[in-house]
């Protein structure tokens, strides 16, 4: 079964059964509690559309509808009555004696439809359409007729289903275990609010500034966490008035410590952010084809077990032993669980540099900014078509000699907006290539990854404030020659000797030479004094430990589970709770503009993440729809006049004057309503696209 629901089809399929079946559910409540409070309920179906298939009581089943011999029967048996009572031209049968013959006949009130589009479905009440509130009848059995909280109880019952079938839905999963991110710290920002706090009651104490990788962060406010998605959740939904309490737990630490963090607004993603990942998986969840890592015989859900022969059972171990070599080789030992067998593949790690100031500053060393290169070309991009590689370094685009990322976006922003058209200067393996006009694509875009290049001595550009501007600004295009008399070969030794050398309490300065880029390539030579401040900044320069090439890694993911029903029912009410809540300060956030409306998801959206979640297993599947159920119920309980939430505040405002809302003003509300509903729908099918196409 897990094999065939990693098939994205059938994961396809089972969330889209899924998802109108939670559609059945919430028209099931309505039809159970009408049928409850003795309301006319004249059809069921599953799905939309034309009938396919139906069975009413007395007529058992028929393909298509029941309706035209159900009414004929009638037709014929009241017929017959009058003409035994001696009416030869009787008056049309009343509601009441329609219904007293179909009893008389032992025919149901109730046709069971299976329509042709199996999504979803529907209950029809006499007197009652979500479409026109102007549906009334005589009937005393009809909606209209019905008391105020017999019809509050129909409209409230599929929300409450939806409700009950989401807590259900979590018991079932976490019964068995639902794998997620544990709440434990993977990375930590550089600068970020989570980096550059102290522990209360540890302030000032170096050991104690910031989160720190395999912090396991236990409760936020008071309120408990279970795993990582409470947290993001929390940070999610904070706002510039709200400061995250955080208690943690950190190995090694006799008592638990208590990070009091203010959120900030990340500029990329446009959510409220403290600067802290996940843990990554050291299982092997991927190998790119084509890679180093396949040709050495990496498979799927092997592991990476030791660096240098020293053994690793966490990312953080990893992650700390490839930094710690400053870029150096070192062994990876990646190991199959299931054998033996063990492949050895070399990494080493990526400079990181020295992160800028503020978003306008490039990473840089002692000021000096290496060139941006080329990390990925996007397949069937602009840039590839131009015969742009991987790799390539950008020397100009449209006369900007050696611009930083930020400048290559900007460049190809305000080309958009003139003429589409940019050119470009690449550098590869020492060869200066011109691509000549590009035409950008519809969005502006040339669809390009970059990053700072570091196997090169290049000074893409100084910094105003840069200690090597002793004699003017360095001319952009210059060349890193040696450090201290030592030759720099790449930014990769120039970070390592230079930032070992500033660690050092005796160096009082180093001396740096570099190649002009003018003619002839003048060297000049400059001492850079190693000034407190200087130092504070170099000890920030970082290390990224990557992966062996074409290997992939998942988030490290553990099992919420619970060992009896009680259990797993606590917990599927709180997790039933949590999303109530979320989903309601979601929709807070985005009034007050603290969540960006280009977050939303629309039916896409949904399908495409429930086809993700899906392809995880069965349990990942219920827990999905058990989310999916809670939103479904908040969203219809919203007071949007076309929804139920809708017509429970019309009922609500009939209960309090004792009569019901105009039929003029119920219609102009659901007219609203739908208007409101569409534009919404095609807002957030709108991101679903970009996001997909993206």
């Amino acid at each position: 079964m897990q094999t065939l629901m990693e098939n994205s089809l059938f994961a396809f399929a089972l969330i889209v059964l899924g998802f109108g079946f939670l559609i059945f559910v919430h028209e099931l409540g309505h039809f159970v509690v009408a049928k409850l409070v003795g309301i006319k309920t004249t059809q069921f179906a599953i799905g939309f559309g034309h009938s396919l298939l139906t069975w009413r009581k007395g007529l058992g089943f028929r393909v298509g509808t029941t309706e035209p011999e159900y009414e004929q029967r009638i037709k014929d048996a009241y017929k017959a009555k009058c003409e035994a009572d001696g009416k030869t031209d009787p008056a049309p049968p009343t509601v009441q004696q329609t219904d007293q013959i179909a009893a008389e006949l032992g025919l149901g009130e109730t046709e069971y439809r299976l329509n042709y589009i199996p999504l979803g479905g529907y209950v029809k009440m006499l007197g009652q359409e979500d479409m026109d509130p102007s549906a009334r009848s005589e009937d005393p059995r009809a909606f209209n007729n019905k008391s105020v909280s017999a019809r509050f109880a129909v409209i409230s019952a599929g929300v409450i289903m939806n409700v009950i079938f989401g807590m259900i839905f979590f018991i079932i999963a976490f019964m068995s275990g639902v794998k997620f991110p544990p709440a434990v710290v993977g990375e930590v920002a550089i600068d970020s609010p989570a980096a550059v706090v102290y522990a209360q009651g540890h302030e000032n104490d170096p050991a104690y500034l910031g989160l720190q990788p395999e912090d396991h962060i236990t409760h936020i406010n008071g309120k408990e966490i279970d795993d990582m998605m409470d947290v993001k959740y929390a940070i999610i939904l904070s706002n510039d008035e709200t400061k995250l309490d955080m208690t943690v737990e950190r190995p090694g630490a006799e008592q638990t410590l208590h990070y009091v963090i203010q959120p900030v607004v990340n500029e990329t993603s446009g959510l409220y952010y403290i600067g802290i990942d996940s843990p990554l998986d050291l299982k092997v969840n991927w190998v790119v084809g084509g890679s180093d890592a396949e040709a050495a015989g990496v498979m799927k859900n092997m592991v990476m077990t030791a660096v240098d022969g020293q053994p690793v059972e966490r990312y953080s171990q990893y992650s700390k032993l490839v930094s710690a070599a400053q870029g150096k080789p070192v062994t990876v030992t990646i190991s199959d669980p299931e054998s033996d067998k063990q492949i050895e593949m070399e990494i080493e790690a990526w400079p990181l540099l020295v992160a800028g100031a503020d978003k306008d500053t490039p990473a840089n060393l002692l000021g000096l900014v290496p060139p941006t290169m080329i990390s990925d070309v996007v397949e069937g991009s602009v840039a590839e078509e131009a015969g742009f590689k991987q790799y390539d370094i950008i020397e100009s685009i449209n006369g900007h000699s050696w611009p930083d990322p930020k400048t290559v976006v900007e460049t190809t922003k305000t080309a958009h907006e003139d003429d589409n058209i940019v050119s470009l200067i690449l550098l590869r393996d020492q060869e200066r290539i011109e691509t000549g006009p590009i035409k950008l694509n519809r969005k502006g875009k040339l669809g390009i990854a970059m990053s700072p290049s570091s196997d090169n001595v290049i000074i893409a550009d100084t910094l105003p404030d840069s200690p090597v501007n002793t004699h003017g600004k360095l001319v952009s295009g210059s060349k890193l020659v040696s450090l201290n008399g030592e030759p720099v070969e790449s930014w990769v030794g120039f970070q390592r000797e230079l930032t070992n050398l500033a660690a050092q309490d005796d160096q009082a300065e180093v001396e740096l030479t570099y190649a002009l880029n003018l003619p002839e390539h003048p060297q000049e030579t400059v001492k850079v004094a190693l000034t407190p401040q200087v130092r504070e900044q170099l000890a920030k320069a970082r290390w990224a430990a990557l992966l062996p090439d074409g290997i992939g890694v998942d988030l490290l993911r553990e099992p919420v589970v619970r060992d009896n029903p009680m259990q797993a029912a606590a917990l599927g009410f709180k997790k039933t709770h949590q999303w109530i809540t979320n989903t309601y300060m979601t929709l807070v956030r985005l009034f007050q503009m603290t969540v960006p409306a280009d977050q939303l998801s629309g039916p896409l959206g949904i399908v495409h993440q429930g086809t993700i979640f899906a392809r995880g297993g069965w349990q990942y599947l219920l827990y999905f729809l058990g989310l999916i159920s809670i939103n479904l119920a908040v969203i219809n309980f919203l007071p949007i006049p076309i929804t139920d939430g809708g017509q429970a505040v019309f009922l609500a405002i009939e209960k309090v004057k004792g009569s019901p809302v105009s039929v003029g003003f119920q219609t102009a509300a659901t007219v609203v309503g739908l208007v409101l509903l569409l534009c919404v729908f095609i807002f957030v099918t709108y991101n679903d696209i970009a996001r997909l196409v993206g």
